[in-house]
């Protein structure tokens, strides 16, 4: 198993060194002159020439990656082309976390809502809770993100007691439906099932309180540092993007595990486990989910790689200032440096990602840990 880890762990590099040499090409496509960035657009070609030969760009492309690439290798970014010029790393050291922060903890949300809602999904396959959770997973991904968030500050920001309302009205019918499907079926559920339908019934019903109680105030934009405000400041202003982003991303990851999930189900270890009369928390979580985890942790990973470059709308509606919104002012401001740190920043956080979801097929299925060719 070292050695597919190690493998795994190799293909990471020859795949940066790719990421590196296409973002030098494409940028030399992109059109327009970080000359006439610096000079401004009434200068004199005189003034154009001597801002290039300053910049370095009047040298050849491969001369200028090379020297890139040295500096990479010393850990020097660089410097910004355009003014004030500052350290390219110390520009990303202050955009990362944002997108970090919110690619993690929108990931973990998701990843909340998607595994109980897909696992007793499939186990309810076509009945209510079934259709009720598949029609809910496609409204949520027919909607565009940009318009999830627009309703998310209209609601949240702008008429809360309508959330309060919705928090009631869901927690209360939840554990109303509880409570009546454990008193229907006094047959086939035992003293201790009822009573654990029971305290989960009042435990939905404690939240929806606490929630009701002590909702917070959240800002319509804006972002605070841990260092700056707290943790619970950082947490008030990210929470509805990570909530706009983590409802997006738990219902294409519900679909994926429901659908791996029915066909587990059906094998026939898990209806060998049914015959011996295991119980239903045993069957769903010990026998059938970790075999059915497979597709989600890839789509997961591919969520979480996305979100790092690819949140720009999100994070210009919430005007946060992460990496989304860094790459494409480094594309309108011409700043090359900036564009090909970023992206190769961003190219190397997706790798790592890919790598680590590689690993964990080696533990989620014993069968390829087998270290033969």
């Amino acid at each position: 198993m070292t050695r597919r880890i190690v493998a795994v762990f190799g293909r990471v590099i020859p795949v940066l060194i790719l990421v590196s040499l296409g973002t030098a090409f494409l940028i030399e496509l992109v059109p327009g002159d970080p000359a006439v960035a610096v000079v401004g657009a009434e200068g004199a070609p005189e003034q154009y020439a001597a801002a290039r030969e300053a910049l370095g760009l009047d040298r050849p492309l491969f001369v200028r990656y090379f020297d890139w690439v040295g500096g990479l290798l010393h850990g020097d970014l660089g410097r910004t082309l355009v003014p004030p010029v500052q350290d390219v790393a110390s520009l990303i050291a202050a955009r990362l976390p944002v997108t970090l922060e919110i690619a993690v903890l929108s990931v973990g949300l998701a990843l909340a809502i998607s595994i109980p809602a897909g696992t007793w999904s499939a186990y309810r396959y076509g009945r209510t809770f079934d259709r009720l959770t598949s029609a809910m997973s496609f409204g949520l991904i027919s909607i565009p993100s940009f318009l999830l968030a627009l309703i998310v500050i209209y609601l949240v920001v702008f008429r809360p007691e309508i959330v309060t309302a919705l928090i009631i009205a869901v927690t209360a019918t939840t554990a109303a439906i509880l409570i009546l499907a454990a008193g229907r079926s006094r047959s086939t559920k035992t003293a201790r099932e009822r009573r654990h339908v029971t305290l989960a019934a009042i435990g939905i019903l404690a939240v929806g309180i606490l929630l009701v109680i002590f909702l917070p105030d959240f800002p319509r934009q804006g972002f605070v540092r841990i260092g700056d405000g707290g943790l619970g400041e950082n947490l008030r202003t990210v929470a509805l993007p990570v909530l706009v982003l983590g409802l997006a991303e738990s219902a294409q990851l519900t679909r994926v595990l429901r659908s791996d999930m029915v066909t587990t189900l059906n094998d026939d270890f898990v209806l060998a486990a049914r015959a011996q009369g295991m119980p239903r928390r045993h069957i769903l979580i010990k026998e059938a989910l970790r075999p059915s985890t497979f597709s989600l942790v890839t789509v997961a990973g591919i969520s979480f790689g996305r979100l790092l470059g690819g949140t720009v709308i999100v994070e210009t509606i919430f005007r946060l200032p992460g990496m989304g919104t860094l790459i494409v002012e480094s594309v309108s401001r011409k700043e090359f440096m900036v564009l090909q740190a970023a992206v190769l920043t961003v190219a190397a956080l997706y790798v790592l990602v890919n790598a680590l979801v590689d690993i964990s097929y080696l533990y989620l299925d014993p069968r390829t840990r087998d270290d033969r060719p």
